[in-house]
């Protein structure tokens, strides 16, 4: 493979994930965070606000991943995290025509009664302005650069134990719906067979759903790590509240046709690593 310009736009957990690999190809790798002057190892390093930086301050690339995550939870964060930043991406290489990867969610979907997801699924009106926002960023990269939106359901893994702590406190349990997982490693796995495809000259779908193969409903998940950390499942005694009646059941099909296959192809055989090294890090 002949050695390209990459650019790590967000080199986040998930930015800081590929770089490594991407380095260790031969590939020319620079990486733009907001803050911090951590860089994996061979990455040329850039830190500050994408949107503010002037079409010189932005390398000349053929490849980028854009994996933005928003400073606040709300809309505002949201539009700058996503939409300013595809719209000044686009800015900077509509002339030059790099391939674009980008981190989208499947939150983008707004269908909330347990219906089936797949490529060929039109995503009805998002519920939340958040999600909008990053429709709409994928919207504006595709109109104007080759892009590839690779939507990722809800990720988990090290360092992300928000599920565990909530799992182990004295909270009852929501509304169960259906939810949908992937392993954050399998995300990183993900983004580097994609982009191996594409620098390959292999023809890629518009976008992706990265999920692992089971739709679960969240009481389920729960229940299983309630079960590993032997803490005592918190749920009502009604057994009809256990079959989920909103969220969405999402197929990962379009990946695993592209020869993709997961390291952690269930929440099962992902939480339990997970929770051995929660246990660990309480226990320093």
């Amino acid at each position: 493979m002949i050695a390209k310009r990459i650019l790590i736009a967000g080199c986040g957990d998930l930015g800081a994930g590929i770089a490594p690999a991407l380095v260790e190809q031969g590939h020319q790798v620079s990486a733009i965070r907001r803050t911090g002057l951590y860089f994996p190892s061979g990455v040329h390093g850039i830190t500050g606000d994408l949107t503010q930086f002037s079409d010189e301050q932005l390398p000349d690339v053929d490849l980028i991943f854009l994996i933005m995550t928003p400073q606040e939870y709300n809309e505002t964060a949201y539009r700058a995290a996503y939409y300013e930043t595809a719209t000044r991406i686009v800015e900077r290489y509509r002339a030059t025509q790099p391939q674009v990867f980008f981190v989208s969610s499947t939150s983008i979907y707004g269908q909330n009664q347990g219906d089936w997801i797949d490529e060929n699924t039109e995503p009805q009106r998002p519920d939340s302005a958040s999600s909008q926002w990053i429709l709409e960023a994928e919207q504006v990269l595709a109109k104007a650069l080759p892009s590839v939106a690779v939507r990722c359901s809800g990720i988990y893994g090290p360092g992300r134990y928000r599920l565990l702590k909530k799992v182990m406190s004295a909270e009852s349990w929501d509304k169960n719906s259906w939810t949908n997982r992937v392993h954050r490693d399998d995300v990183v796995r993900a983004l580097l067979h994609l982009a191996s495809r594409a620098l390959h000259g292999e023809t890629l779908l518009a976008h992706y759903e990265v999920t692992d193969h089971t739709p679960v409903s969240m009481w389920e998940v729960k229940l299983c790590i309630a079960r590993l950390l032997g803490v005592p499942a918190n749920i009502p005694d009604n057994a009809q509240a256990f079959l989920p009646k909103t969220g969405k059941r999402i197929s990962n099909k379009s990946l695993v046709e592209t020869g993709f296959c997961f390291q952690y192809p269930s929440y099962v055989s992902g939480y339990l690593p997970l929770v051995e090294q929660y246990r660990q890090e309480r226990s320093v």
